[in-house]
Order: C-alpha cells, then structure tokens, then sequence
C-alpha cells in the first residue's frame, strides 16, 4: 500500500475534524419531539414530585393533575408511553433544555422570565394563587406580602425557582428575609424548626402539606393577598416545551381544548379537590400573558 504524503494526511486530518465538528451529532440532537413521538410513541415528562400538581405512586406510576390531564391530551397524539424524572422544581427547565425531559408537567405558573426561555401551553385550569402556611392562630398576624416587608423580624420561606420568589422581592421583601430551599420536605422541616415565620407555596400543595396528620400546628393564613406593585397577583398554571417544539404544543393546545369542552380539565382538578372555579378556565391566552415573549 503506496503512503500517503504528510501534506496529504494533514489535508484529510483536517476535512475529518471539520466534519466531526459541523455536522450534527446525530439523530437524537436534531430530532424534535414531534419527529421523536412518532418514531418511539415515547414523552418524558418532568416533575416537582408536588401534591396535587405532579407526584409518583407506591407502584411506581405517575399521578396527579398535570400528568392526567396531559395523558389524556396526547394519547390522540401517537403517545403510548409516559415516562417521567422528578426532579427539584428549578432544575425542571434546564432539564428541559437539555433534553432530559420533554415537558415540564409540573405545576409551573406562566411568567414573562419563563417566556424568555420555554413554550407555553394555554393555561390548565382557571386561575391559581399562592397561599401562606403559618402557626395555628397566625400569632404575627401575616395576611399579605405587605406584611411581612413592613416587619424586619419576620422570615419567609419559598422553593427555590417558584415563580412567588420574584413576587416576594418584588413586593419589597429584603432578600435577607426570605430563605429559599429546594424541595417541599426542606421547607417544611423550616416551618417546624422556626426559621421561618410563613411558607409560601401554591394553593393545592398548601392544602396538601395540612393534610397530612404529621403536619400539627399550622394553618392556611386567611385571607391572604398577594398583591405586588398595587395589582392583586394571578396565577396561570401552564406546560412548557422547547421554544423548537412549538408545532407539537400546538397540537397539545387543540387537544386541550376539546379536554376543556368535554368537562375532563374540570373532572381531574375536582378530583384533587380543587374547586369548580380552579377548574374552569378563562379566556387568557398564554400569549397574552407572555407577550412580545411568547413562541
């Protein structure tokens, strides 16, 4: 076999690594969710592992409001199998972008922040909001963010990546007040240790976490407000895909509202027990609520 010149092999080094470097890295990088689902009849959802949103069952299965409805949504889609990740609630949307999961389904509310980045399905339900957790008998006295801004003392707790973080430091919270933490269990076990004096969380897991008989001396503050720069705050909980796999949210949104006509949206939140009103959605768009932002 004739050798070739060392010109030569630098000349073919140097259109191997051109290649390796510029084309891509295979099929599963370029593939979209649309193209993935009708090749594997496979979607990877992501989860919070939060009551009533998104939670894992003893025998291993999936269940709660989110993952329901959206089974129902796609199994008209070529989905024959749901797999899931639960996962800390802010390691959902880079999971999400690096493809770990397909999307998020875990009781996520619509901002603009999360605009920027993720494509939203129309919201799931009517509008949601949060809700405090304080001592029985509410002993300091916390019915809004206001609150808890006008005493220096006091300390909230908030999951770390929840929509409600922007909302409390938007409302004039210190960022010295308010104690961020990474999953239910560790915010919790701050309630009971006395960190904090309240716990914000969405109005469903807030209903949760008293439900359970080792949850003793706490309650739901009422009423509640969340009101941030004058304008009682509304909340729309909504799945989020890639911004390149808007074409399958699009099909996910026209299932949706055939699920919303035929009363299944309202029959899953009930049955979590959520009220019809929770259930009912309105006519706000995720386009209007994401703007110049929305994909």
């Amino acid at each position: 076999m004739r050798k070739l010149s060392y010109g030569r092999r630098a000349a073919l080094l140097a259109i191997a690594v051109f290649c390796a470097v510029s084309l891509p890295a295979g099929k599963a990088s370029a593939e979209t969710l649309k193209e993935k689902v009708a090749s594997t009849g496979t979607l990877t959802i992501g989860l919070h592992g939060a009551w009533p949103y998104g939670i894992t069952t003893d025998d291993g299965g999936v269940a709660g409001i989110l993952p329901e409805i959206l089974k129902s949504l796609t199994a008209s889609l070529g989905v024959k199998q749901v797999k899931f990740e639960v996962m800390d609630f802010g390691a959902l949307i880079p999971s999400l972008m690096s493809h770990r999961i397909d999307v998020v389904a875990g009781g996520m509310y619509i901002t603009n922040a999360r605009c920027k980045q993720v494509a939203f399905s129309e919201p799931v339900g009517g509008p949601q909001g949060n809700s405090a957790l304080v001592k029985a008998g509410n002993p300091k006295n916390i019915h809004g963010y206001e609150d808890i801004a006008k005493n220096p003392a006091l300390r909230v707790g908030d999951i770390r990546g929840a929509a409600s973080v922007e909302y409390l430091t938007a409302a004039g919270i210190p960022k010295d007040q308010i104690l961020l933490f990474p999953d239910k269990t560790a915010a919790v076990g701050a309630l009971f240790a006395n960190r904090i004096d309240a716990l914000v969380y969405d109005t469903g897991t807030a209903i949760s976490i008293l439900k359970d008989p080792n949850v003793k001396g706490f309650e739901r503050a009422q009423p509640f407000k969340e009101i941030v720069n004058g304008q009682e705050m509304k909340h729309y909980t909504a799945f989020a895909f890639r911004q390149e796999d808007a074409d399958f949210r699009d099909a996910v949104n026209k299932a949706l509202a055939q699920r919303n006509a035929d009363g299944t949206v309202e029959k899953v939140f009930m049955k979590y027990s959520f009220s019809k009103q929770d259930a009912t959605p309105t006519s706000v768009t995720a386009k209007q609520l994401c703007g110049s932002d929305y994909h």
